[in-house]
């Protein structure tokens, strides 16, 4: 049976001797692997006999090269001995390497994995208040004000995530049971014209390191301070891009949305940007995570398209017609 074909619990579980074959490598004892998270990639929480707690993640859809962990590593430390932000560490292998990488028979490819620092806290989650939220944005612009003055050390390498789709390539034009003609037609003139407002607002820009994922549950929150992980979308581009993506998931929530502009403007004014560039990069979003999961070999994930893929033509048909993204919009299909 294929991979995809699996439950999700079949598939974690197929996942858990691809973790433990990973923590072979590191030096350590593991007393209990128990899951964190089985989505994009697969992030267990890890215990050790002498009472350490670490997570490993094993990138099981992520498109990074090792070029590409490389600099995720490299900036995660950077941006530790330079800022204030809390952040995971990674972790040596016993040979020293701060990555490493099975063989998962069960995709037919190696899985590379990376074991970082355990974090405190809880995920700040859609009910993120104005505090939590102008926090969120003050690291944004820390994150953005690093990145300028950064340099990549030979060896590593971001990918250029400056357009549209980031760094996928286009599969919304091939065939799926779920895209009617209507809805390749949407997804075609939205796509067009998004692509002409990022290429206003690329043109002559400077490109630069960004996060690319900065979301209600790539943060925790601990004890009035604000924790920022997951960095494995990672890439080059322009600012705005960050936040059009964080405002993606803050839609409708205006006090939200506010507050995060709000808290990156006590660090650094926002990048420039007109009003219609702001919503193609919000709405461009919905096209990336669209792009994504068509091809996804996540249980969950291939569950949600039924409902999700003729959603999403919904929300960008509604953009198109308003020149506004939202969430909330007529015509969806509810959850069961």
């Amino acid at each position: 049976m294929r991979f995809e074909d699996l439950s999700t619990a079949a598939q974690v579980a197929r996942i858990r001797r691809t973790a433990f074959a990973a923590l072979a490598d590191y030096p350590l004892e593991v007393a209990r692997l128990r899951l964190l998270n089985h989505g994009f990639n697969t992030t267990y929480r890890v215990d050790t006999t002498d009472g350490r707690r670490f997570a490993l993640r094993i990138n099981v859809n992520s498109r990074r090269s090792p070029q590409n962990l490389a600099a995720e590593v490299a900036w995660l430390t950077a941006l530790a001995a330079d800022t204030d932000l809390w952040l995971p560490a990674p972790q040596p292998t016993r040979s020293g390497a701060m990555t490493t990488a099975v063989f998962s028979p069960d995709l037919g490819r190696s899985l590379p994995a990376v074991l970082f620092s355990w974090l405190p806290g809880s995920n700040v989650g859609d009910e993120a208040t104005v505090e939590q939220m102008q926090a969120v944005g003050r690291a944004t612009a820390v994150l953005h004000q690093h990145a300028e003055h950064w340099t990549l050390p030979p060896g590593a390498a971001l990918p250029a995530i400056d357009s549209v789709l980031m760094d996928m390539p286009y599969r919304l034009g091939d065939d799926h049971p779920l895209l009617t003609d209507d809805g390749h037609a949407v997804i075609d003139e939205a796509f067009t014209r998004i692509q002409v407002h990022y290429d206003a607002l690329l043109a002559g820009a400077r490109r630069q390191p960004l996060h690319a994922d900065l979301h209600f549950w790539n943060v925790n929150w601990f004890r009035g301070r604000l924790i920022v992980f997951d960095f494995d979308d990672s890439g080059v581009g322009v600012p705005a891009q960050d936040l059009g993506i964080s405002v993606y998931y803050l839609r409708d929530n205006a006090a939200q949305e506010a507050a995060l502009l709000h808290g990156y403007q006590q660090v650094r004014p926002l990048p420039s940007f007109t009003s219609e560039q702001y919503e193609a990069i919000v709405a461009s979003r919905n096209l990336v995570l669209l792009n994504d999961i068509v091809t996804t070999t996540n249980a969950e994930f291939l569950a949600m398209l039924p409902r999700y893929v003729p959603n999403s033509v919904t929300k960008l048909r509604a953009y198109l017609d308003t020149g506004v993204f939202r969430h909330e919009v007529p015509g969806l299909i509810p959850a069961d």
